[in-house]
C-alpha cells in the first residue's frame, strides 16, 4: 500500500469518528428554547444560575403591555393568559445566528417600564454543526445531455467559517458520488 492511499485512509477514518462523534452530539443533545412553533421558557444563561437573586424596591407601578391584546396578537400560550401575574413587559425579534444569542430582561425601578437587552456570543473556533440538505438537479451537462441529479449533503464539522461534511449524489447518466465536502460560508 502506497504512502498516499495510507493518508487518505487515515484522513477518511479521522472524518468518520468525527461524524460519528457529531451525530451522537446531536442525538443526545436536547432541544434549545424557541425551535418549535410555540412560545416556551428558554433555560437561563448558565453563569447567571449562580448569581445570588436579591430583592430591590421598585415603583408603585409597572409599565405593562395590554395583556389582552399581546395575547391575541402574538398567540402567546394558555400560561400566560390565564395567569392574571404573568404581564408582558416589553418584546423583541432577534436577529437569526448560528451561534447562541443572550437575553436578558431589564426593569427600570424608577419609571417601572421594561426592556430587553441581547448580545449574540462569538462562535468557537471548531464546532459540531448538524446541517443537512437533499435536493434534485435538473440542466444540460457539456456533452449537451440533458442530466438530473439528486443529491444530500450532511455538514457535522466546523473549524472556523470552513465546514466539513459528506456528500452524495446519483444521477440520470448512471454516475453515482461519494464524496467528503468543505465548503466556506460567510
Amino acid at each position: 500500500m502506497t504512502t498516499i492511499v495510507k493518508i487518505i485512509i487515515g484522513v477518511l477514518a479521522f472524518l468518520l469518528i468525527v461524524a460519528t462523534t457529531s451525530a451522537v452530539y446531536y442525538w443526545y443533545k436536547k432541544p434549545v428554547a424557541g425551535s418549535g412553533t410555540g412560545y416556551e421558557k428558554p433555560p437561563a444563561i448558565p453563569v447567571v444560575t449562580k448569581i445570588k437573586i436579591v430583592e430591590v424596591p421598585g415603583p408603585t407601578k409597572i409599565v405593562t403591555i395590554e395583556k389582552e391584546v399581546i395575547v391575541e396578537k402574538l398567540k402567546l400560550p394558555d400560561w400566560i393568559k390565564n395567569n392574571p401575574d404573568e404581564q408582558a413587559i416589553a418584546s423583541a425579534v432577534v436577529a437569526p445566528y448560528k451561534g447562541k444569542t443572550n437575553a436578558v430582561g431589564i426593569l427600570n425601578t424608577k419609571t417601572g417600564v421594561g426592556n430587553i437587552v441581547v448580545k449574540q456570543e462569538p462562535l468557537s473556533l471548531f464546532g459540531f454543526v448538524n446541517e443537512k440538505e437533499i435536493g434534485i438537479r435538473a440542466g444540460y451537462s457539456i456533452k449537451n445531455n440533458q442530466e438530473i441529479d439528486v443529491y444530500g449533503k450532511w455538514d457535522f464539522a466546523r473549524v472556523g467559517n470552513v465546514y466539513i461534511g459528506a456528500y452524495v449524489e446519483a444521477n440520470t447518466t448512471g454516475d453515482g458520488k461519494a464524496m467528503v465536502s468543505t465548503s466556506y460560508k460567510w
